[in-house]
């Protein structure tokens, strides 16, 4: 399929190696998956103490554990006798969905959310969200744009969405992302052909409200699990973005 960019789009473009990288983080939090990376893109340092997110359903806990990070042959870039890769691990925590540090955030039992996907008008995100005795939802808004903007002519239009939270009244913005058909009656698909989607809902923070880790990833080529914190909110916000881990798979 034929790769398009939207003027009204900030996207990270699209050739293997060519997709800038990063790992942001506020106030001391850091954000750190498990697996192998390419060099510079793992954050955490052999021997560092982290939090591995752990379990499923009524077992998830964060734990203290030491990290390892390892020089590894990385088969898309080294020559025959290179390791420039970085394969980053739990020790004694194999299981780990997520490393994680910060304000608020210690070992312990998590209280993890129920989430249902739910069907939704364009088959973008969306999600409903049961944490003790507060319902939430994830969903995926999307507004025409100029038509006469589109930038192929076999498009009908092009659009911007946002995936929002929703706390009964209350909604707000987790990501933006630009979308488009390729023909009228075609499905709405995201840009770049990213697949933002959801990775734990749950009270990372014990404070009683949930705390999200979303892939705000907006390229198929990049992965950027992002760690939303009620705790850090601050006013107007449901969530603050504390911490993105973004790595290329190509």
């Amino acid at each position: 399929m034929t790769r398009i960019a939207f003027p009204f789009a900030a996207l990270s473009l699209a050739i293997c190696g060519g997709l800038a990288t990063s790992a942001a983080a506020s106030a001391g939090y850091g954000l750190q998956p498990p697996g192998s990376f390419h060099s510079g893109e793992a954050v955490a340092r052999s021997g560092e103490r982290w939090l591995a997110l752990r379990g499923q359903d009524d077992d998830t806990a964060l734990v203290s554990v030491q990290v390892a990070v390892k020089r590894v042959h990385d088969p898309l870039v080294d020559a025959e006798g290179q390791a420039t890769g970085e394969a980053v691990s739990a020790i004694r925590a194999d299981d780990a969905i997520m490393l994680l540090r910060g304000a608020g955030l210690r070992a312990g039992a998590v209280s993890r959310a129920s989430v249902a996907e739910q069907a939704s008008e364009h088959g973008l995100p969306a999600y409903r969200i049961a944490l003790d005795t507060r319902e939430y939802r994830i969903a995926t808004s999307c507004v025409i744009e100029d038509r006469n903007a589109t930038a192929s002519p076999t498009q009908a239009a092009a659009y911007a969405c946002t995936i929002d939270l929703i706390d009964g009244e209350r909604r707000q913005s987790l990501m933006s992302i630009a979308a488009y058909r390729e023909s009228p009656d075609a499905r709405l698909l995201f840009a770049g052909d990213a697949s933002p989607h959801l990775i734990f809902a749950g009270d990372l923070d014990r404070d009683g409200r949930v705390d999200l880790i979303l892939d705000t990833t907006d390229h198929y080529n990049l992965s950027r699990p992002t760690l939303f914190l009620s705790g850090a909110a601050g006013k107007g916000e449901l969530l603050h973005a504390v911490a993105t881990h973004a790595a290329t798979g190509c």
